[in-house]
């Protein structure tokens, strides 16, 4: 059996809105899992005054709140709030707070442009890709003499959440400026990917024959091709498109339609959930 979270005060009529995450919480609950899961994206604007009132206006926890407003206006604001927070409501087990505060003690000794890079690492791994790349693209902006390691990881990162995105000749111009500061051969190997999804055929051999020290490298990729071919072929979507076929065949089409219309319901609220700024 799971843990048994005991209900505090009450549903806000108001939901609390973390704008950075892109985040409503409507109870003391909600804000605990929210603490917990969005580590890497707490700072002291973030758990401020404004929190606080909600607290005590809208979840009816004039103690907690009390406790949150001391807690946020001593030396280690965020890892008192949290502390608090966690004390108070029990919701979190001693092991999760050990990795909370492990994550909070990082975000302290680190920098701002280090702190931007994990929120932007966090966006990317939760499939945030529009967050990401906000936060990506604000390290790459204007900043000078920053380690070009360090940016290379940005850039490649940054490439990432544009081909999730299908912006393949954005992500490949990202992937090269990452391959260029980094020397990583996993941002050459997507550089290549991504131009080979967004070039035509005729295009990406124009491309290869101009660079021929790539050509050991595009045959690895063909063979990666081949190998997705392969897998597509055992694939959950095959099997899918063979069963709308079968129903067109024996005169259930719009059953193969129904289906479709179904599937593409689900595409479409997963990419609503990649590009929700």
């Amino acid at each position: 059996m799971g843990r048994v979270y005991l209900c505090l005060g009450k549903n806000a009529e108001v939901p609390y809105y973390f704008e950075r995450a892109r985040i409503h919480v409507w109870n003391v609950e909600e804000l605990c899992y929210f603490v917990r899961e969005n580590a890497w994206v707490l700072e002291p604007s973030i758990l401020n005054r404004e929190l606080v009132r909600w607290v005590e206006e809208q979840c009816a926890l004039a103690d907690l709140a009390r406790q949150l407003g001391q807690a946020v206006q001593g030396p280690h604001p965020v890892m008192d709030f949290v502390r608090t927070l966690f004390s108070y409501t029990g919701y979190c087990s001693g092991k999760d707070i050990q990795q909370v505060e492990k994550i909070l003690n990082i975000n302290e000794n680190s920098s701002e442009v280090e702190r931007s890079k994990a929120r932007g690492d966090y966006f990317l791994q939760a499939g945030k890709y529009v967050a990401a790349l906000r936060e990506y693209e604000e390290l790459t902006e204007g900043l000078t003499g920053m380690d070009p390691a360090f940016l290379g990881k940005v850039y490649h990162n940054c490439g990432v959440a544009r081909a999730k995105l299908f912006l393949f000749s954005e992500a490949a111009a990202c992937f090269e400026q990452a391959w260029k500061l980094g020397h990583d051969p996993a941002s050459a190997r997507q550089y290549l990917m991504a131009m080979r999804f967004s070039l035509g055929e005729k295009e990406y051999v124009n491309f290869l024959a101009e660079r021929p020290t790539w050509y050991a490298a595009s045959l690895k990729l063909e063979e990666a091709f081949q190998q997705c071919d392969a897998d597509w072929e055992t694939s959950e979507q095959q099997a899918f498109l063979e069963r709308v076929g079968e129903a067109a065949r024996s005169g259930a089409a719009h059953i193969g339609r129904q289906m479709v219309r179904e599937q593409a319901e689900k595409l479409q609220e997963a990419y609503r959930a990649y590009v929700d700024a």
